[in-house]
């Protein structure tokens, strides 16, 4: 029932960001109705088709997509566009060390250690702390969801990993970070440009002395 609630969410997420352009009421009665014939059971059901084709979603891709979801409905970031960057940094952080080497570049196997290692919760803690430590609040709050997620085993699986990440997710979050730079690149060279022209701006004359015209 979470996974299919999580695949509902990014659905929805994914419409309002695809529906920009219609009005806020038909966007949202629109998304409210995709989530319910998502949450629908199988084969009538839309979440359980997207998942028997691209697999569950971690509990990460489902607390962004509320955040999506917030700032597409009400017009403002509910999550900071700074904690979405740390998020982002983190997640691909993580799949930098876990991907490569579940696909075979190192004999050391990261999968394994989602089965309740004791050293990986501990190195998880120090990345939140680090993170809390930082200001980054929204790393913090997601370590605790997936890891209290996982504690109860709300999703079908039984490691970490799978709470924590997907491969969707990671090619959201290298995605938007890369789009963050772009932005960030052409706003500094906007405000360059700005700062020129005025620089370059002739002084303006005085203005005549009183009693001067006739």
């Amino acid at each position: 029932m979470i996974s299919s609630l999580i695949c509902a969410l990014v659905l929805a997420a994914i419409w309002l960001r695809l529906s920009a352009r219609l009005p806020l009421p038909v966007r949202g009665g629109l998304a409210a109705a995709l989530v319910v014939w998502s949450l629908l059971p199988f084969p009538v059901g839309l979440a359980g088709w997207v998942m028997s084709y691209l697999s569950h979603l971690s509990i990460t891709s489902g607390l962004l997509a509320v955040a999506a979801i917030h700032h597409r409905l009400r017009g403002r970031y509910w999550l900071p566009v700074g904690q979405l960057r740390a998020v982002c940094v983190m997640l691909v952080g993580l799949a930098l060390f876990f991907y490569p080497m579940s696909l075979g570049s190192s004999y050391a196997d990261p999968y394994a250690l989602g089965f309740g290692d004791i050293l990986f919760s501990s190195v998880l803690l120090l990345i939140g702390l680090f993170a809390w430590m930082n200001r980054a609040y929204a790393p913090c709050v997601v370590l605790i969801a997936a890891q209290g997620a996982f504690y109860f085993n709300l999703l079908h699986s039984d490691n970490l990993w799978d709470y924590l990440i997907d491969p969707w997710l990671v090619f959201w979050a290298t995605g938007w970070l890369v789009r963050d730079r772009l932005v960030v690149r052409r706003d500094v060279r906007a405000a360059r440009r700005q700062a020129t022209t005025r620089a370059g701006e002739a002084p303006r004359p005085a203005s005549e002395p009183a009693g001067s015209r006739s």
